[in-house]
């Protein structure tokens, strides 16, 4: 038994842009001086922009080393009116993928953030 995948311009379209958001987290993942907790791929039929979208814990350095590898800003702040704790994100493209990243800090004396 063989497993073909389903031919169609939608599916073909979605299933590169899955395999192309993989291939730049690879790349993010060689590169980075500091690892994600976790990332995440997203590329919907009805819209076949992929995205890699990375996690890490507690760590404003790991959202920096990244922006620095894509050449982009952070951004910090407030995580919610209600929320004090620093969220720390950037986004970027790399290879026509959505690169986004970001962190949020235990308590606002912890958002040193130095880029």
């Amino acid at each position: 038994m063989s497993i073909a995948p389903v031919e169609t311009d939608a599916a073909d379209a979605q299933r590169r842009g899955h395999l192309a958001a993989l291939a730049v987290a690879e790349q993010i993942i060689w590169t980075s001086p500091v690892l994600p907790s976790g990332f995440a791929v997203t590329c919907y039929s009805f819209a076949p922009t992929p995205e890699v979208e990375f996690r890490f814990s507690r760590s404003a350095a790991g959202v920096e080393a990244l922006a620095r590898i894509c050449g982009v800003a952070v951004s910090a702040g407030p995580h919610g009116d209600d929320d004090p704790r620093t969220y720390v994100s950037m986004t970027a493209v790399v290879d026509e993928v959505s690169v986004k990243a970001w962190t949020l800090l235990d308590a606002p004396s912890d958002a040193a953030v130095t880029s």
